[in-house]
């Protein structure tokens, strides 16, 4: 299971479909630029992209606080890096918002890895050097210091929008480190596979889904070449075009469709109002110039000259949660096709299923009273069977020993299947044989009613598989549970008789745009609890709650809707469907009723 000295470098120069190759660095002089076709879109060239830098390097204006960013370049890293390579820009919150949020999420999803970063524009690094302080490693000072730092595996993401120039200068320079790793594993840009563009599309038009009411283009602006590689942006408008989405137009700042393109098309419709918005992953110079400045030639002054009403959403895409999850999921598959003899991949896995449910509190051991309790525990996979589960809370920590179904599995871990994969198998947890020669695991538990992950290794497989479960804690007495009285469980418990108060609510989810009215009025009957929940808009025709339709009460005004409380001071799912858009869009929110408030009306 430890043998990974391999070095594999994935240069999708043709097909941009790979996931893992592995590469011979010799080719890389021999290799020449490749014509793009709509699988394959390339990036800027590097003459492009030098002067987008020296654009970043003339602005002048306040570009946020540099100090609130981390440009993690720091050593101490361990065996295993993951660098995050990227452009850059000097726009100081943009670059914590997006690059910086990007590499959060990295972060977060792969606890085993030290994430770093690294930027191609010398330019921008020495701009905001100079300017700020802040020091950023280029490509070449984070490999050095990774191999100084002894790194064995090195991942490498990309935060790059497409393949391209760049990203195959970055695989030359990757190879010139060869001999200094175990391992070097590239990962793909954003926009690689049809899939990507599908799920890119889809995460854009929910962001701005408010905004799409028949009387409004929404605009993207993307950066674009006069090279082949400026195919992407026509492939993305079909994306976005044959899915539905009339009402979206795409261009680019330095090539076409051009922004007198776009306002022609925008003018074939009865438009009244442009919502402007970069399809780039930082919101740097170009969105804040080209897209939204005041000067002449910008799109913003173009529209309004036009006579449209502007709206400009200085954003990168690498604000949106659902488009960083792209970047998150690429470089689990191009770490899981290197470790593919100790990691299954998603084709090898039965069918996921979701565990615990909605509405749970967590629950730690300070929680709950010292003892041994017989509960409940889910499991992700049922080819991951637990059929017995004992927790014992003592002195502040709780242990559970899960008794399984079969016999197919040697060890678990606690994290995912590459955290197991890259771990030292000291830290494995072995089966035990039980008096009636049952297989069981004793793990670690932090917290019961909180899905957590657990590799589980194939004895006959010789691999570990991703698991999810989750420890529940019905079962146990609700004496035994600090904070909680016979009769309730998990949320809030709040005891109102028969009556109507007021209590305040609060919506979140969709694009962050949309709200309710807040105090929400809530009628109680034979213990049942409803809550009179008025949007912000009056355009949601229906509002779904465990699969149950439930059509709006009014016929005037903002649409309204008669709601059950599932609970106090817990996140309630609930999704509605808005006909503002030219296509019907369902958008997920969360609301949350704060028992704090309640008051009788």
């Amino acid at each position: 299971m430890k043998n990974r000295v391999v070095l594999a470098l994935c240069a999708v120069l043709a097909t941009g479909l790979f996931t893992g190759c592995y590469y011979d660095p010799s080719m890389l002089s021999q290799a020449a630029p490749v014509p793009v076709t709509e699988e394959a879109p390339v990036a800027e060239t590097a003459e492009e992209t030098a002067e987008e830098a020296e654009e970043e390097d003339e602005e002048n204006y306040e570009t946020g606080d540099a100090s609130l960013d981390d440009p993690r370049n720091q050593d101490d890293i361990g065996e295993n890096e993951l660098l995050v390579v990227s452009f850059g820009t000097s726009f100081n919150d943009s670059r914590r918002l997006t690059i910086g949020a990007i590499e959060a999420d990295l972060a977060e999803a792969f606890p085993k890895f030290s994430v770093r970063r690294g930027f191609t524009s010398q330019i921008i690094i020495d701009h905001v050097k100079d300017r700020d302080g802040e020091v950023i490693d280029n490509v070449t000072e984070a490999l050095d210091r990774a191999a100084d730092n002894g790194v064995k595996t090195l991942v490498v993401q990309p935060t790059h929008l497409m393949h391209g120039y760049e990203y195959t200068d970055l695989v030359e320079e990757l190879g010139d480190y060869a001999d200094a790793f175990d391992k070097i594993v590239i990962s793909e840009p954003l926009l690689t596979s049809d899939e990507d563009f599908s799920r890119v599309a889809e995460a854009v038009t929910k962001a701005t889904a408010e905004y799409d009411d028949g009387e409004t283009a929404i605009c993207f602006m993307g950066h674009g070449t006069e090279a082949e590689s400026n195919e992407v942006y026509a492939k993305f408008q079909k994306v976005l075009t044959d899915a539905g989405y009339e009402n979206y137009y795409v261009g680019t700042v330095e090539a076409t469709p051009s922004v007198d393109d776009v306002l022609a098309a925008v003018s074939k419709g009865n438009y009244k109002r442009v919502v402007l918005e970069p399809l780039m992953v930082v919101a740097g110079d170009h969105a804040n110039n080209d897209m939204a400045g005041d000067e002449e030639d910008s799109w913003k002054s173009v529209f309004e000259a036009a006579g449209y009403e502007v709206v400009c959403l200085v954003q990168g895409l690498g604000e949106n949660a659902e488009i960083r999850e792209i970047y998150v999921e690429h470089a689990k598959e191009a770490i899981t096709s290197e470790l593919g003899d100790e990691v299954a991949d998603a084709s090898e896995m039965t069918t996921v299923s979701e565990v615990g449910g909605e509405g749970l509190t967590p629950l730690s051991a300070s929680d709950i009273a010292d003892g041994t309790y017989e509960i409940e525990a889910e499991s992700s996979s049922s080819m991951f069977r637990i059929t017995g589960c004992e927790l014992t809370v003592e002195k502040g920590e709780m242990t559970a020993v899960l008794t399984m179904g079969g016999k197919g599995y040697l060890y678990v871990y606690p994290g995912s299947a590459i955290d197991a994969a890259l771990a030292d198998e000291k830290d494995y947890i072995p089966f035990e044989e039980s008096a009636d020669g049952a297989h069981t695991f004793t793990i670690p538990v932090e917290a019961l009613d909180a899905p957590f992950e657990l590799a589980a290794f194939s004895k006959n497989k010789e691999k570990w598989y991703d698991r999810t479960i989750v420890l529940l804690s019905d079962q146990i007495p609700a004496e035994n549970i600090s904070g909680r009285s016979a009769g309730t469980d998990g949320p809030t418990s709040v005891l109102l008789s028969d009556g109507t108060y007021l209590c305040e609510v609060t919506l979140t989810g969709g694009s962050g745009k949309a709200s309710v009215e807040s105090p929400a009025k809530l009628t109680v009957k034979d213990g049942t609890v409803t809550a009179a929940i008025v949007f912000s808009s009056p355009n949601y025709d229906y509002v779904l709650i465990d699969g149950e339709k439930l059509l709006p009460v009014n016929t005037e005004g903002n649409s309204t809707f008669e709601i059950p409380v599932e609970g106090f001071d817990i996140e309630q799912k609930i999704t509605a469907d808005t006909t503002a858009m030219s296509k019907p869009h369902e958008i997920d929110y969360t609301l949350n009723f704060d028992s704090s408030s309640i008051q009788a009306e």
